[in-house]
C-alpha cells in the first residue's frame, strides 16, 4: 500500500516498536473508513522501526488487524519510495535518511530545483554550491548522505521481506558501506560477519538474492562456519570430521540426515576452507576455527616457555613464612604452607581448593613473602570478572584488576583494543578464579606475561567451566607439567559449616545432605509455586537487613524458559525492593524497565566497567531530547546509558549461577526443580551452594537435587590444551638434551 507518513504516535527505543499514522489514496477497509480520523484516507499502522517523518512516501506491506484501538495495519515490511512531488522531495531530503540536510536546507534546494532535484544530485551535484549555506565541505557531506540513503533504500527493498529491521539495515550499511547491496547480491553469506546475522537468518536471503543451489560451495562454507561458531558457544575448541559432516548436513538439509547436499560436497568445501581459505585448521584429528587453534597452541607455548625458560630464582622461604605466621597470629596447615613454598620454588604454580579452604590466606602470605624478598616488588593481582576482582582486593587488602583491564582489552569479542607490544610489568602475578577463564582470554593473558615473572594460578577445579570455549584450569591441572597444591582442610566455623559439609557431599556424589538453620529446604511442586516461595523468602531476608539487597542473592540455573529463571524473577523481586513510584522517571531498554535505585549488572567488559560488575541506578533524566540513565558501579565508576542504544545491562536481583562465579553472598536463595533438567549437574549445584557464606535456602524438589548430585558427567568439551602443554613441554626438554 502506497502512502505518506503523517506522524509518530508511539515509539519504543529499546525494541523499535512503532505506532504511526499514514494517509493513502488507496481504498481502505470500511471499518477504517468509518473511523473518525479527521482526514480522508488516514489510518494507523504498527510495526518495527517504521518511517515516520511527515510527508515521507513509503510502501507498506502487511495485514489489517482489529485491536483495542480499532483496525490497524500490521506492517511486515516496507520500503521508502523516491518521491516525485516537491513536498515529498522536501520530506525525503529533510528525513534522517540523509545526513547533512535539515528542513531549512531541504526547502532551499527544492525551491531552486523543484522536481529536478534528484537529477541534479545524481548528474550535476556541483550546482548545489549555488545554494546559500552549502560549501564544498557541506556538499561532500550531503552527497555522502544521499548515496547512503540510496543504499539504505536498496537494502530495505531486498531485506525487509525477511523481517530485517531498519536498525539492522543501518548496521549492514555501516559494516559494508555503500557497497552493501552489491555484496549482498554477490556474496550474501558475508552478512554472517555482522552480529545477529547467523546462518539461519542469512540462508533464505542468500537463496533469493543469488538463487543459490543447495550444494553451492559458498552456502556450505557458511554452514560449516555457523556449526563451528555454535560449537564454540557449547564450550568446544574443535570438532571432529564426523561431527562437522553430521551437523552441517542436518543444517543444510533442514534437519534431515540426507538430502540435496551430499557428504562429498561438504568434504570438498571443508577441504577448501583448510587448504585455500585458511578459515579452518586441521590439527591432531581436530578441526578448529583459525583463531581458536592459534589461541590453544599459543597459550600452551607461552605457558611452557614461562615454566622452562623463565629463569625465575628458587627461594627457600620457610623462615619468612614462620615470621609472618607469628606476626599475624595465623597457623597455616601443611597444604597451605606447601602452596606458598611452591610459589617461590617454581616459576608457575597452581593452588586449588573449595571455599573456606584457605586460598585467600595463601594469596596474602605470597604477597607478604614477595614484598620481604624484594623491597620494590611489583605485584599484580587479577581475576576474570569485576566482582571476582573486587572480592580478591577486599580479602587481601591489596589492589586487583580484571584480566581484561590488566592486558588492555575492552569491548566484545572481535572488538578488542589491544596493544600487543606492551608486556605486563610485574615480578609476581597472582590470578584468582581461574576456572572462569576461557581459552582466548588465557592466550592473550599468557602472551603478555614476560619470561622471568613468577605466576600463581588459584581457583576451584570443581566449579562450573568457563562460559567461553575451553576447559583451561582443569587441563592445566591435569597436564602434570605444573606443580599443583590441593587445599582440603576447611576453616569456616572450625570446619563444621553445614554449607561446606554439604558442598563436600555434593562433590562426593552423596545425597544425604544435612538440613538445618544454615542450609534450608522449601518444597515446591512446580515453578509457579517456587516463584511465590522465593518472593516470600526474599521479603523476609530484606526485612532482616533493613531492606538492603546486599544481604541476599537469588541464583537460578537458567535465564529463560521458566518462572524461576532470572528473566522472570528479576522484575517481581525488583517490585518488592524498589516498587514503582508515581511521578518518578523510568526508562525502558528492550523489554526491561529501569527505575532509580535499581540494582543492575554489567554484561560485557568496557574501558571503565567490567563484565559482572553490579551497580545502582543513580538517576534517570532527559538531555538533548533523549532519556538517559546513570549507574554507579562503585570506586568512582559512573556509567551513562542513552535511550536508543543497546545496553549491556540486566537487572541483578536474580542472576544465573554462571554469573555468580567469583562472588560470595551472605545468603543465597536457589530454585532446584526438575524443569531445570538439562542444567541439573553436580558442578552447577556445587557452584551455587558455595556462593553462600551464612545461609542457603533451596526451593523446589529433593528429586531435582538428587539428579544434580548424581549427574557428575561434566559436559565433555573438545579441547587439546592439556595435550599441547605436555607435547610442547616434552619437545622443549628433548631439544635441551640435544643441545647439551
Amino acid at each position: 500500500m502506497k502512502c505518506k507518513a503523517v506522524r509518530c504516535i508511539y515509539y519504543n527505543a529499546g525494541n523499535g516498536y512503532t505506532v504511526a499514522s499514514y494517509v493513502t489514496e488507496e481504498t481502505l477497509p470500511k471499518e477504517v473508513s468509518s473511523q473518525k480520523n479527521g482526514r480522508y484516507g488516514m489510518f494507523m499502522a504498527i510495526g518495527n522501526e517504521l518511517p515516520t517523518e511527515d510527508g515521507l512516501e513509503v510502501e507498506l506491506n502487511g495485514t489489517w488487524k482489529d485491536g483495542k484501538f480499532g483496525m490497524q495495519y500490521k506492517v511486515s515490511s516496507f520500503q521508502i519510495v523516491l518521491p516525485t512531488s516537491t513536498e515529498g522531495i522536501k520530506a525525503y531530503l529533510a528525513s534522517d535518511l540523509i545526513k547533512g540536510i535539515g528542513p531549512v536546507l531541504a526547502e532551499r534546494i527544492v525551491d531552486r530545483y523543484q522536481e529536478n532535484t534528484f537529477e541534479v544530485l545524481e548528474k550535476n551535484p556541483e550546482k548545489l554550491l549555488e545554494i546559500k549555506g552549502i560549501t564544498r565541505k557541506k556538499l561532500s557531506e550531503i552527497l555522502e548522505g544521499y548515496r547512503g540513503s540510496e543504499t539504505l533504500r536498496q537494502l530495505m527493498v531486498t531485506l525487509s521481506p525477511f523481517g530485517v529491521t531498519p536498525r539492522k539495515v543501518a548496521q549492514i550499511q555501516e559494516h559494508f558501506g555503500n557497497a552493501a547491496p552489491l555484496i549482498i547480491q554477490n556474496t550474501p553469506f558475508r552478512l554472517c560477519e555482522i552480529p545477529g546475522f547467523g546462518f539461519l537468518t542469512v540462508d533464505p536471503i542468500a537463496v533469493k538474492a543469488k538463487n543459490f543451489k543447495p550444494d553451492e560451495p559458498m552456502r556450505i562454507k557458511a554452514a560449516i562456519l555457523h556449526i563451528m561458531s555454535e560449537a564454540e558457544g557449547e564450550g568446544h575448541l574443535y570438532l571432529t570430521c564426523e561431527e562437522i559432516l553430521k551437523r552441517t548436513a542436518l543444517l543444510l538439509n533442514h534437519k534431515k540426515e540426507t538430502g540435496l547436499v551430499p557428504e562429498r560436497a561438504i568434504r570438498d568445501a571443508g577441504n577448501e576452507m583448510i587448504r585455500k581459505d585458511g578459515t579452518l585448521v586441521c590439527s591432531d584429528g581436530g578441526f578448529y576455527l583459525k583463531n581458536s587453534f592459534r589461541a590453544e597452541l599459543g597459550a600452551a607455548a607461552s605457558l611452557v616457555k614461562l615454566i622452562l625458560r623463565g629463569g625465575t630464582q628458587s627461594y627457600q622461604v620457610d623462615s619468612i613464612i614462620s615470621s609472618i605466621q607469628k606476626k599475624e597470629k595465623i597457623l597455616l596447615n601443611v597444604r597451605q604452607k606447601e602452596g606458598i613454598l611452591r610459589a617461590f620454588q617454581y616459576p608457575v604454580t597452581i593452588i586449588t581448593g573449595g571455599p573456606g579452604r584457605g586460598k585467600t590466606t595463601d594469596i596474602s602470605f605470597i604477597i607478604e613473602v614477595e614484598k620481604i624478598l624484594h623491597k620494590n616488588a611489583e605485584i599484580l593481582l587479577c581475576a576474570p570478572t569485576g566482582r571476582a576482582r573486587r572480592r580478591m582486593s577486599d580479602c587481601t587488602a591489596y589492589p586487583a584488576l580484571t584480566i581484561h583491564k590488566a592486558i588492555g582489552l575492552k569491548g566484545e569479542a572481535g572488538e578488542e583494543e589491544w596493544d600487543e607490544e606492551s608486556m605486563l610489568e610485574a615480578s609476581l602475578i597472582i590470578v584468582d578464579e581461574c576456572s572462569m577463564i576461557d581459552m582466548p582470554l588465557m592466550d592473550k593473558f599468557l602472551s603478555r606475561v614476560p619470561i622471568g615473572t613468577r605466576l600463581v594460578f588459584l581457583g576451584d577445579k570443581d566449579q562450573l567451566e568457563s562460559v567461553g570455549p575451553g576447559n583451561v584450569f582443569k587441563e592445566m591441572i591435569e597436564s602434570g607439567v605444573i606443580p599443583v597444591t590441593i587445599l582440603t582442610e576447611s576453616f569456616r566455623q572450625e570446619g563444621k559449616s553445614t554449607i561446606i559439609q554439604n558442598a563436600d557431599k555434593i562433590n562426593e556424589r552423596k545425597t544425604n545432605l544435612v538440613f538445618d538453620d544454615t542450609f534450608q529446604f522449601y518444597p515446591a511442586k512446580d515453578d509457579e509455586e517456587a516463584a511465590e516461595i522465593i518472593q516470600k523468602l526474599y521479603r523476609e531476608e530484606l526485612q532482616k537487613n533493613e531492606n538492603r539487597v546486599e544481604g541476599v542473592q537469588v541464583l537460578s540455573p537458567l535465564r529463560k524458559d521458566t518462572k524461576v529463571g532470572a528473566d522472570a524473577l528479576n522484575p517481581v523481586l525488583r517490585d518488592i525492593v524498589n516498587p514503582k513510584r508515581y511521578g518518578y522517571p523510568e526508562i525502558k531498554n528492550g523489554s526491561t524497565t529501569y527505575r532509580e535505585r535499581d540494582l543492575v549488572m554489567q554484561l560485557k567488559n568496557e574501558e571503565d566497567v567490567a563484565n559482572g560488575d553490579v551497580g545502582e541506578v543513580l538517576n534517570i533524566y532527559k538531555a538533548d531530547g533523549k532519556s538517559r540513565m546513570r549507574v554507579d558501579f562503585g570506586d568512582g565508576k559512573i556509567m551513562e546509558y542513552t535511550e536508543g542504544d543497546i545496553w549491556p545491562l540486566n537487572l541483578a536481583y536474580c542472576i544465573t549461577v554462571h554469573k555468580a562465579q567469583g562472588s560470595e553472598y551472605p545468603v543465597v536463595i536457589l530454585p532446584m526443580l526438575t524443569c531445570f533438567y538439562r542444567m541439573l549437574r553436580k558442578n552447577l549445584f556445587y557452584t551455587a551452594v558455595t556462593r553462600a557464606r551464612r545461609g542457603v535456602k533451596i526451593v523446589g524438589s529433593k528429586k531435582a537435587m538428587v539428579i544434580a548430585i548424581k549427574n557428575d558427567t561434566v559436559s565433555k568439551r573438545n579441547t587439546m590444551f592439556g595435550y599441547r602443554i605436555k607435547k610442547i613441554y616434552k619437545a622443549y626438554l628433548e631439544q635441551e638434551k640435544k643441545s647439551a
